[in-house]
């Protein structure tokens, strides 16, 4: 039975995130993830990819999309570089689906929660949410990931 999980990551990530896209494509579970950038129209027509701040009020319904997604979601993983402990959207997506996952799994959310090191990336710091929020991290394996979606929660 395919499991969707959402994956959290940094942007600064991307040709990282790229790698794992291509392990979405052979795995039988969905992955959802939500890109916090948007796209603002230049006076000379041309897009410019806006990074936002977690508190910029014009992503109030990015935030709202995330908890839908969020909704139907059974785990989560983050994707951890070297960047990745500075971001404040991956801290809230953490906190976030802990939050809601709590609610329903009373003192059992945190075995829905993983963090998986970017290849190249072992020695990355985690982001602080995932301290008490997560069981052990993952080496790049996605052997073990997909081993970990389809542990039963």
């Amino acid at each position: 039975m395919a499991i969707n999980v959402f994956v959290s990551f940094d942007q600064t990530d991307q040709k990282q995130v790229e790698a794992f896209n291509f392990l979405k494509g052979r795995s039988k579970h969905v992955f959802e993830a939500h890109d916090y950038c948007f796209k603002e129209i230049s006076a000379d027509g041309s897009e410019k990819l806006i990074q936002c701040q977690l508190n910029d009020g014009r992503l109030k319904a990015i935030r709202e999309e995330i908890i839908k997604k969020f909704e139907q979601c059974a785990k989560l993983v983050v994707l951890i570089g070297d960047g990745t402990y500075k971001n404040a959207w991956v801290e809230w997506e953490v906190n976030n689906f802990y939050k809601m996952k709590d609610a329903l799994l009373s003192g059992k959310a945190w075995m829905n929660i993983r963090g998986m090191f970017l290849e190249g990336c072992e020695k990355a710091t985690a982001p602080k949410a995932l301290e008490c929020r997560s069981t052990q991290r993952l080496a790049w394996d996605p052997e073990a990931l997909e081993k970990w979606i389809d542990e039963l929660s």
